[in-house]
């Protein structure tokens, strides 16, 4: 990307948050805050950062509540906040940069990066991407609160996955089931095949330019200013302080700091075609294919009835592209991806027939609480349709 062409999307972004707003805008903000505020004292968050783009303008960007408990320090828009598996999104993008400059393809094998990691010339990027590749989830290990505290580098984090009891949960191609072990192998790749740490690769190919300054990819020995603090929910207002974990573990899978206004910008700048060449574009939101021919929706249906899911949730046919969800909020076309981690919860959706972004990030996960349903019913104001019962 010119350093012309992410000014003028930034400068953009940012101009039409001072832009008059039209009495429609005024009304849908009023109705969004109310939601965002009511959350909050709700107990469902004890921060949140919320940001709405409709048309080009930002319609809310608006911060609530704590952004730590003890202190009393109130959320502001440049409170810095964990977005968890939202990073895959930047992880699987450096990947397709590198495609378009010839430095990786996507039907690589793995054993091309990492000859020694099990079973790695049976495996391609394509399929990690797509979560087809079966490689074992190692946040799933029961040892993994304790694992997690452990800093690593990058490859040593490889090796330990490569070692885990569990290597494969399916043949490659055959299944789909969500791997953070695939991005964050994938994070390792772009590193070899771009000669930088992720962290500069991210800070420079997207942080920088697109002037995403509050976004970076985590390291917890850093001072950073306006870090919101993050807790556990074991109900709606009952929070504790988080657990660590090293940002060392989550690398390409999870590690990526922000704030909600940085990733709206991310949005814009991503489906807007400034980022990726369109046919990169694309095959970011093309479904994954199992080897069978049928997309990897098909597996993720099967295996949400197999966990007893509603009949309604496994008709849906929730397709997965490359680190994006791709589905159909009751006819409106929706891409999204949540992310969890230690303290924090988010949710990045764009609804490209509406022409809408919504970012909602909170300082808490758990049970009931967190970003994912205040987002659903944020999204649901932001799009026209009506609350849920």
């Amino acid at each position: 990307m010119s350093s012309l062409i992410a000014a003028a999307v930034v400068s953009g972004f940012l101009a039409s948050a001072a832009q008059a707003q039209t009495p429609d805008d005024k009304n849908l903000a009023a109705s969004i805050d109310r939601a965002a505020a009511a959350a909050v004292a709700g107990g469902e968050s004890p921060g949140l950062e919320v940001a709405v783009v409709k048309d080009g303008r930002a319609v809310l960007v608006k911060s609530y509540g704590s952004a730590n408990l003890e202190q009393h320090v109130p959320v502001s828009n440049d409170s810095v906040f964990r977005i968890g598996s939202v990073t895959k999104q930047f992880t699987a993008v450096a990947l397709l940069l590198l495609a378009e400059e010839g430095k990786v393809s996507l039907q690589d094998k793995l054993s091309k990066y990492y000859p020694n990691f099990p079973r790695a010339n049976d495996i391609t990027l394509d399929e990690m991407l797509h979560h087809t590749s079966g490689i074992y989830n190692y946040t799933s290990e029961p040892n993994f609160a304790v694992d997690g505290m452990i800093r690593r580098s990058t490859d040593e984090m490889v090796e330990f996955i490569g070692k885990l009891p569990k290597l494969q949960d399916f043949e490659p191609g055959t299944n789909w089931s969500y791997s953070n072990s695939a991005y964050f192998i994938l994070g390792g790749v772009v590193e070899k095949a771009s000669g930088e740490p992720l962290a500069t690769v991210f800070k420079t190919r997207f942080f920088t330019p697109l002037g995403m300054t509050h976004s970076a990819l985590d390291d917890e020995t850093e001072i950073v200013s306006g870090r919101a603090s993050g807790y556990s929910g074991a109900a709606p207002g009952k929070f504790t302080n988080a657990a660590f974990i090293s940002m060392s573990i989550p690398g390409g899978a999870g590690s990526v700091r922000s704030t909600a206004s940085d990733l709206a910008t991310w949005n814009a700048a991503l489906f807007g075609g400034k980022i990726l060449k369109a046919a990169s574009l694309t095959a970011m939101l093309t479904p994954g294919k199992l080897n069978s021919g049928e997309n990897s929706s098909a597996a993720m249906a099967r295996m949400m009835a197999a966990a007893g899911a509603p009949a309604a949730a496994v008709s849906a046919k929730k397709e997965y592209g490359y680190a994006l969800f791709l589905s159909q909020d009751e006819g409106h076309r929706k891409i999204d991806h949540g992310g969890g981690i230690y303290g924090f919860s988010a949710s990045l959706s764009e609804f490209p027939d509406d022409k809408t972004t919504v970012v909602v990030l909170s300082n808490a996960i758990g049970k009931d609480v967190g970003a994912s349903k205040i987002a659903d019913r944020i999204e649901r104001l932001a799009i026209g349709l009506p609350a849920k019962k």
